[in-house]
């Protein structure tokens, strides 16, 4: 399971579908998973118009019975843990289906502290992703999708590179 899922993961994605046919709901993002280990991968996404991602993180894909728990870390040399932000994902039909499941994956948003809530489906060839940041106060949404699931194509493999 965890072999398949590492091959699905790693890549090159984009949701240049989505955005020209939607743009006022949904931004052009590309998103970056680069194998650097063993089940471990350099996370990055970034609006296509910007040449620094907006978001970047370490991922480690660890098989647990009959699930994986991807755990995230800060991209930094100590690999900082990121509390909350760990997310299960299941394997059913030939799909990977994952959320976190709780508030506590803190994201600062301008003056405001909120909590992401993220869920995703991940095939051979499409990312379906839906971040979404809510208000710690009172559980409002502050910032992420607004519009449903970002639809990312997988576009290449860096694998296919080497």
């Amino acid at each position: 399971m965890i072999e398949e899922f590492c091959r699905y993961f790693e890549g090159y994605f984009n949701n240049q579908k989505q955005a020209f046919a939607n743009p006022r709901e949904f931004a052009l993002i590309e998103l970056e998973h680069h194998q650097i280990a063993d089940n471990k991968f350099r996370v990055s996404q970034k609006y296509n118009i910007d040449p620094d991602p907006y978001r970047k993180t370490i991922i480690e894909v660890i098989e647990e019975d009959d699930h994986l728990l991807l755990k995230n870390y800060k991209d930094n040399e100590e690999l900082t843990p990121l509390p909350g932000c760990d997310i299960i994902m299941e394997y059913k039909d030939g799909k990977f289906y994952g959320k976190n499941s709780c508030k506590e994956c803190i994201v600062p948003w301008g003056v405001k502290t909120t909590y992401l809530m993220t869920e995703s489906i991940l095939s051979e060839d499409l990312y379906q992703v839906i971040d979404q940041g809510f208000n710690i106060e009172d559980d409002e949404q502050i910032w992420g999708s607004f519009n449903g699931f970002f639809q990312f194509d997988k576009i290449k493999s860096f694998k296919d590179e080497e």
